[in-house]
């Protein structure tokens, strides 16, 4: 039962991890960390599971704090609407000639 409880702690942090990664780009986070952005690629595959495990057991989990303002960020971007017009009516404007 407690490894289940670590394997789906270890899921939700590796979820989080390349959200994240996802959300700043292969590029930009490969950049940040000083490596090239096929290496980030490698990570995702080999590397963030194992460490999303290693995280779980030393519980060393993500906040849910971040895991609410991605989820703010993820929602406005998808719900983007137009903005309203700047005038008084949103009729449209007649023009006689």
């Amino acid at each position: 039962m407690v490894r289940a409880n670590k394997r789906n702690e270890a899921l939700r942090i590796e979820s989080a991890l390349l959200n994240k990664i996802a959300m700043l780009g292969t590029e930009k986070t490969a950049e940040a960390v000083g490596v090239d952005k096929s290496q980030i690629s490698r990570w995702k595959r080999d590397w963030i599971p194992k460490f999303s495990m290693l995280l779980a057991v030393l519980e060393w989990g993500v906040v849910d704090d971040d895991m609410a303002r991605l989820a703010r960020q993820v929602a406005s971007i998808l719900t983007n609407k137009k903005r309203p017009e700047a005038t008084e009516r949103s009729e449209q404007i007649q023009m006689e000639f």
